[in-house]
């Protein structure tokens, strides 16, 4: 299961129960944290929004954790806003981008899994590509005279299945990708993987000095830390300490280097690339009127799939969880939010649930850009929280996932039903079919580990009623993996005999 060793569950508990989590993992004292509105700038911010891959909520120094390196994330944090409840709206990437993109929830739109070829699309009965006539963040700034860039990993189609649009008929103005030939392509020919955050940040930098005496809006969609990872001896020299050793205390061949002395190094690696493209922002003088988000797609990658190989050394922190689970571990994320002198500086909130679905509603109010009334959105305005001043939602979350981690270790933990809501203070789980009801109440349990659905049947049946209903909405609800949502194992109940 990712990697938790770096947090002490008691003291979670502790800052939890008393509202001052975020509070100590920025170093700050529960009075340190006031909040103020922010007023609206005449001219129109920029907005770079920087989305890591598989990176947990426990792998960043500013959120607690004690080995990673990550000194231009932590900046961010420190110079901006950091937000401890921020979910994403599916705990795998193809869903998660679309949601960010559309402001919906992305079963809404059909997009369950990981999108593929078309023979995989079919499987999994998802269409090929997002459809483009839904409104997007981008085509909304791009209508309002922002120039929009694209550049990092896309993942909601490619031009390997006929007909799939461009990334510029969603209202993007330049991209590159990967993995997506006769697109554009940000890599050179000959990079190593070690290369991939680098290049990424390269040409995003060239879109910004070129448009930096305009309105812009950027997606930097990173691909680390997302599997394979291979640094550099260079990039792993300040972990060389966690390299494995066996037998007779010789070190392994780099080939099979400790998991997570390779992961360390890819996330310190991403963070200093990401540093590049906050000071050249610095330099060229835009920093003011800017605001740089920062998240991820979903929670640590398994570390029983050998797919993930090592980035299953991710660590979710303190939650339980991991990618393909609706468990904390993985949909809640980092989320870090920087303006200077617009947005408070090194503050968090604790108490604001926001989600990858408000961000397109949020930051067109922020920027001055209408949504017309009719526009489909599961998102809100959470405007005034990313302004500094905590919101309490009225929209609940709904998340749905078909193919939640099976078929090895750490699955008992892991596998979670396939609806989850979350309301106020609880998050229901549950199968379509009424089994498998699990109620938590994250204030007091954020681990979710107390299962409290029998002794509260009332929030229960009213937390069902809308989850169930939203289910029945949903494109072929009914075509549904056999064996998805099951976990036999006797996992207890709060109140059973120990």
């Amino acid at each position: 299961m990712p990697n938790m060793i770096m947090f002490d569950r008691r003291e979670f508990m502790r800052k939890m129960g008393s509202g001052i989590l975020g509070a100590g993992l920025l170093g700050l004292s529960s009075r340190d944290i006031a909040y103020g509105s922010a007023g609206k700038t005449k001219q129109p911010p920029n907005i770079v929004f920087i989305l890591s891959d598989d990176l947990g909520w426990g792998d960043l120094a500013c959120y607690g954790n004690k080995e990673i390196k990550t000194p231009n994330i932590d900046r961010l944090a420190r110079e901006g806003l950091l937000f401890t409840n921020f979910y994403v709206n599916s705990p795998v990437c193809s869903p998660t981008r679309a949601g960010i993109l559309t402001g919906r929830f992305p079963s809404e739109l059909g997009i369950h899994y990981a999108m593929g070829r078309h023979d995989w699309n079919v499987k999994c009965n998802m269409p090929d590509y997002l459809d483009p006539k839904i409104p997007t963040i981008t085509r909304f700034f791009q209508k309002a005279g922002y120039r929009v860039g694209h550049f990092g990993k896309w993942h909601l189609g490619g031009p390997y299945n006929k007909g799939t649009p461009t990334p510029k008929e969603y209202g993007i103005d330049e991209y590159a990708t990967l993995y997506t030939w006769p697109w554009p392509d940000y890599r050179k020919k000959g990079d190593y993987r070690s290369k991939a955050s680098e290049r990424n940040i390269d040409i995003a930098i060239k879109f910004v000095e070129e448009n930096k005496d305009k309105p812009f809006y950027l997606n930097v969609w990173l691909f680390d830390v997302h599997s394979t990872l291979d640094p550099t001896e260079e990039q792993m020299e300040p972990y060389k300490d966690k390299m494995v050793i066996i037998g007779d205390g010789e070190p392994l061949h780099r080939e099979y280097k400790g998991a997570m002395q390779i992961y360390y190094a890819a996330v310190t690696n991403m963070d200093k690339q990401i540093g590049r493209l906050i000071d050249k922002l610095d330099a060229l003088g835009l920093s003011e009127n800017t605001i740089v988000a920062f998240t991820s797609d979903n929670g640590p990658s398994p570390i029983w799939a050998k797919t993930t190989s090592h980035s299953g050394a991710g660590s979710a922190g303190p939650f339980r969880g991991c990618k393909g689970s609706l468990y904390e571990g993985g949909i809640r994320e980092p989320f870090i939010v920087r303006w200077p002198g617009k947005i408070p500086a090194n503050k968090v909130d604790d108490t604001t649930v926001i989600s990858g679905a408000d961000l397109l509603p949020s930051l067109c109010n922020i920027a001055g850009i209408t949504v017309p009334n009719n526009t489909e959105l599961d998102g809100e305005d959470m405007s005034a929280a990313i302004l500094g001043t905590p919101k309490e939602r009225n929209k609940s979350l709904k998340w749905e996932f078909r193919f939640p981690p099976n078929g090895g270790r750490g699955q008992v933990l892991q596998c979670s039903p396939l609806l989850a809501i979350r309301q106020g203070k609880w998050k229901l789980l549950m199968n379509p079919d009424r089994s498998r009801v699990e109620l938590y109440d994250l204030t007091k349990d954020p681990s979710e580990v107390d299962n409290v659905a029998d002794q509260n049947g009332n929030i229960v049946a009213k937390m069902s009623v809308p989850l169930l209903k939203w289910h029945k909405s949903l494109p072929d609800a009914d075509k549904i993996p056999a064996d998805a949502g099951s976990n036999d194992y006797p996992w207890p109940k709060s109140g059973d005999k120990k």
